[in-house]
C-alpha cells in the first residue's frame, strides 16, 4: 500500500507543478506579445515621421522652381519681403545690390549713353512649410528703362 500512496503522491504533484508551469508560461507569451506590440507601434511612428520629412522635403523642392520664377519678376528694390507660393509655403527674402551700370554705346565723339540701367541683385531666400526652412541664394540680373518711349532723346 506504500506503493500505491506514493504514485498518487506523484501524480498529484505532477498535476501541481503542470498548474504552475503553465501560468508562468502565460506570462511569459505575455510579455513576449507586448514588447512585440510595443516595437511595431514605436517602428510605425518613426515610418510616419520619416515620411512626413519625406513628405516635406518634396513640398519644398516643388516649389523651388516657382520660388526663383517670383523672384524675377519681384520689385528688388525694396531690399526684402514675403510672399506666399501656394500649399502652405512662404518665401521670405531679402536683396542686395550688387552693380549697378548705365553701358555706353560707341566709340570716342560718337557715345551714346544707354536708354537702360542694368542691375545685378543677390538675392537670399528660403521656403518655409511647417517648420521645415530651406536657405537659398540666387544672382538676378534686371534693367530699368531711364525713359518711357515718350521721352527718347532723338
Amino acid at each position: 500500500m506504500t506503493n500505491e500512496i506514493n504514485i498518487a503522491d506523484t501524480d498529484h504533484m505532477r498535476r501541481t507543478r503542470c498548474n504552475g508551469f503553465i501560468v508562468l508560461d502565460i506570462l511569459i507569451a505575455g510579455l513576449i506579445l507586448t514588447a512585440s506590440i510595443a516595437a511595431t507601434m514605436y517602428l510605425f511612428r518613426m515610418g510616419f515621421d520619416y515620411l512626413e520629412r519625406a513628405n516635406q522635403s518634396n513640398v519644398l523642392s516643388s516649389k523651388l522652381t516657382q520660388a526663383t520664377g517670383l523672384i524675377r519678376t519681384l520689385e528688388l528694390e525694396k531690399k526684402s519681403g514675403e510672399e506666399d507660393v501656394g500649399e502652405g509655403v512662404t518665401l521670405k527674402w531679402e536683396a542686395r545690390l550688387l552693380a549697378a551700370s548705365r553701358p555706353v554705346k560707341g566709340w570716342a565723339e560718337f557715345s551714346m549713353p544707354s536708354l537702360h540701367e542694368l542691375l545685378l541683385y543677390r538675392v537670399y531666400f528660403s521656403l518655409n512649410y511647417k517648420g521645415a526652412i530651406r536657405e537659398y541664394q540666387t544672382d538676378v540680373f534686371k534693367y530699368k528703362p531711364l525713359f518711357s518711349p515718350a521721352e527718347i532723346p532723338f
